[in-house]
C-alpha cells in the first residue's frame, strides 16, 4: 500500500506518495554511488558577504556597495563652496557619516540632537565614525547656514555649491533618484569606499542595526 507523507508536498496542500519498492531501490543507488567532489576550490565566505549583504545593511540602507570587487565606490563629495567660519574637517581615521540636510528641512533639524547622541555613543562603545554636514541650503541662505555654526552639532558643515551640483551628485555618484528629499545619510568605510547610503530621517531604534552595520557584527 503506497505511503503518505506532507512533509515536502510540491505545492501548498498537496501531498506526495512514495512506493515502497521504489524507495527501497532508491537507497540501494544512492549506497552504491562514490562520493563525488565538486572541481575547483570552495568558495570564499568573503564571497558569500559580498554576493549578499548583512540584514542589518538591508533594514536601513536604501544603497548598498560591497567593501571591494565588482561594484564598490569610492567616496567622492559634491562640488563646495566656502562657508566663512566653518571649521575644515579634521583628516579621518574610522568610519565617516556624511549626513546632506539643509536649515530649512524641519526632519534633518530635529534628527540632528539624535545624531549627535549616536557619535557620543559610537565613542563608547568603541566604534570611530566622524559625523560631517553637507548642507545643501541654497547659494543666498549664507547668513542663515552661518547662525547654525554655534550651535551644537555632531560634526563640521560644508556647503554644496548649488542645487543643481547636489542633484548632479545624487545621480551619478550614489546612484539615487536627483530628486531624493533630505535627509541622506551616506556611510563611508576606513578604506573610502561608501557603503551604505539611507533616503529619509534616522530614527532612535535604529542604532544596534547601525553599530551592527560598522562593527560587523
Amino acid at each position: 500500500m503506497p505511503l503518505t507523507s506532507t512533509a515536502a508536498p510540491s505545492s501548498p496542500g498537496s501531498t506526495v506518495r512514495f512506493d515502497r519498492r521504489l524507495s527501497v531501490l532508491s537507497a540501494l543507488v544512492f549506497l552504491g554511488c562514490p562520493d563525488e567532489k565538486p572541481a575547483g576550490p570552495p568558495p570564499s565566505r568573503f564571497d558569500a558577504v559580498t554576493a549578499k549583504p548583512p540584514a542589518e545593511a538591508s533594514r536601513f540602507c536604501d544603497k548598498i556597495w560591497p567593501a571591494q570587487g565588482d561594484g564598490a565606490r569610492a567616496w567622492q563629495s559634491p562640488a563646495l563652496r566656502k562657508l566663512e567660519g566653518a571649521p575644515l574637517p579634521a583628516p579621518v581615521k574610522g568610519w565617516r557619516w556624511v549626513n546632506a540636510w539643509a536649515t530649512w528641512c524641519a526632519p534633518c533639524v530635529e534628527e540632528m540632537g539624535l545624531l549627535s547622541r549616536w557619535r557620543d555613543g559610537f565613542r563608547h562603545d568603541g566604534v570611530d565614525v566622524s559625523f560631517e554636514l553637507l548642507s545643501v541650503d541654497s547659494p543666498d541662505a549664507e547668513l542663515e547656514l552661518k547662525k547654525w555654526l554655534s550651535r551644537e552639532l555632531p560634526g563640521p558643515v560644508s556647503w554644496v555649491k548649488s542645487p543643481d551640483d547636489f542633484s548632479g551628485w545624487l545621480e551619478k555618484s550614489l546612484g539615487l533618484d536627483p530628486d531624493s528629499a533630505i535627509p541622506i545619510h551616506v556611510l563611508v568605510d576606513r578604506a573610502g569606499r561608501m557603503r551604505c547610503a539611507r533616503v529619509g530621517a534616522v530614527h532612535a531604534q535604529d542604532y544596534g542595526a547601525v553599530r551592527a552595520l560598522l562593527t560587523g557584527r
